[in-house]
């Protein structure tokens, strides 16, 4: 069974890994997949080996992994390390368990259960439903499914029919998840229809309310707004309390995916950007990226309880849950119309009211981090990274070189480098983002805003501290000079 030498040679690996992912050391370099599957020994054998023997293969993965803990992975949406959430991690995996019912994650039920009432409660959510979901897609998925069934309940037994067609209003700028969302529900994405926003990213509110106005004049059925707390590319908060006057007025469910910037609601100096969310239906956050954890730790919300379970409770499943009202009779929008159930009502089991069947227990680590931080933790992490982008947003405004092409409203800086050949912009973006790459001296992503190819740092890792930010912007304009020069 469990024996700790037999895993030292993997800590002790991990140990060296994390050591070198600092601001002296390099992240590592892009690899082609040929060269790349020429050094791996990827052949599955006939005979195994014991356990003891893997440090070749470990050393092998670990050798190519990129260190998303290093300072200057400014990439994704995460990042960072965390320790309390590596235990959390080891923890889960060890004992192996699954989120569907109460009697086989016991203590993991009430974790769960205490941190969706503890979130709910930051958002100003009162007795909320939630649970963990695979990451924000997902929960952006489930929000939608369950508007659906919303406003068009006997979806459940009879599917999309052939009555009016069902639309759903998202920005410009939102995630491409609901594109997705749309698809797999049977919508379709041609009635996912785009907001437009305004110069800062933002969704319009006025152009919310003539597109559904326009959707009912064709004879469709508007049903479903969705608000984005810190879009993808810019950070964009959409003005929540505007789109919630709409959705009440228009009947329309309320979701906001907060998958990036939910997070901020930790602060109370930057927590105004959420101002409204309290009035939404259901809410996605990811705690796998601006709070730390890592992948997955993601969480849906929704206010109403009982919705949940209306929507993804099924017949035939008394072999797992074994509980009453999960087990036997499904509730119905007619059995319980639209009034909360009550907490006793509510099975103990998370299983049924979920499009999940197993599920890690992912919250173990973010209440093992939130018990290692506690709110003032979390606190002074969100207003670190503000600090940060503060400090890189001087550095790109005094620079004569740098423009920052989209105001910041958060930690997200689109920025690029100005050649004397404006021409040239765009293509030195990529060739400066790739050098940065390739040297080993930091990872930034980049993107397209209003029709530019622009630098997307994002600022969400523990690691990264001032002196790294300078250092960055250090190289990249370095980078760029020898690189425009060499274009000339």
């Amino acid at each position: 069974m469990f024996k700790a030498s037999k895993y030292y040679n993997l800590l002790q690996q991990l140990e060296n890994f994390f050591s070198t992912a600092n601001s002296s050391s390099l992240l590592t370099k892009p690899i082609d997949p040929n060269v790349l599957k020429s050094q791996l020994s990827l052949d599955l054998p006939n005979e195994g080996k014991p356990v003891e023997e893997l440090r070749t293969e470990i050393t092998s993965y670990l050798n190519n992994a990129l260190k998303t803990a290093h300072p200057s992975y400014f990439n994704q949406l995460w990042g960072g390390f965390n320790s309390a959430c590596f235990m959390g991690d080891m923890l889960a995996s060890a004992t192996n368990t699954s989120m569907y019912t109460y009697e086989v994650a016991p203590a993991a039920t009430l974790i769960e259960q205490a941190l969706v009432t503890k979130m709910s409660g930051i958002l100003g959510f009162k007795s909320a439903d939630g649970q963990f979901t695979t990451g924000g897609s997902n929960g952006n998925l489930m929000a939608m499914a369950i508007a659906r069934h919303h406003v068009l309940p006997t979806v459940k037994q009879d599917g999309m029919t052939s009555g009016p067609k069902l639309v759903a209003f998202v920005s410009r700028e939102a995630h491409y998840s609901f594109d997705k969302a749309a698809h797999i529900l049977g919508l379709g994405t041609e009635q996912l229809w785009k907001v437009p926003v305004d110069s800062d990213g933002r969704m319009k509110p006025e152009a919310l309310s003539e597109l559904v106005d326009r959707a009912r004049v064709q004879g469709s059925i508007p049903f479903f707004v969705a608000g984005t707390a810190g879009t993808t590319v810019r950070g964009a908060f959409d003005p929540f309390e505007e789109i919630s006057a709409i959705a009440h007025q228009e009947n329309l469910w309320f979701h906001i995916d907060g998958a990036w910037g939910a997070s901020v609601s930790l602060s109370a100096t930057h927590r105004q950007l959420m101002a409204g969310a309290n009035q939404a239906d259901s809410l996605v956050w990811d705690a796998h990226k601006m709070m730390g954890m890592t992948l997955m730790c993601s969480l849906l919300l929704v206010k109403q309880r009982g919705q949940m379970l209306r929507t993804f409770s099924t017949a035939g499943t008394d072999y797992l849950f074994h509980d009453e009202v999960s087990a036997g009779e499904v509730p119905t929008e007619s059995s319980t119309s639209s009034t909360e159930l009550p907490i006793e009502e509510l099975p103990t089991d998370f299983g049924p009211a979920t499009m999940h069947c197993g599920r890690r227990v992912d919250a173990l680590k973010l209440w093992l981090a939130w018990r290692h931080l506690g709110d003032r933790g979390w606190e002074r992490l969100i207003d670190s990274y503000f600090e940060l982008a503060q400090r890189a947003e001087t550095i790109i405004d005094k620079h004569p070189s740098l423009e920052l092409v989209s105001s910041r409203q958060s930690v997200n800086l689109c920025f690029r480098y100005l050649p004397q050949n404006k021409q040239q912009a765009d293509e030195l973006t990529l060739k400066v983002r790739q050098a940065l790459w390739e040297t080993g001296t930091a990872m930034v992503n980049y993107a397209q805003v209003e029709g530019k190819t622009v630098f997307r740092l994002v600022i969400c890792n523990n690691q990264t501290r001032s002196e790294d930010i300078e250092r960055f912007f250090e190289a990249l304009v370095a980078i760029a000079r020898r690189l425009e020069q060499e274009m000339c």
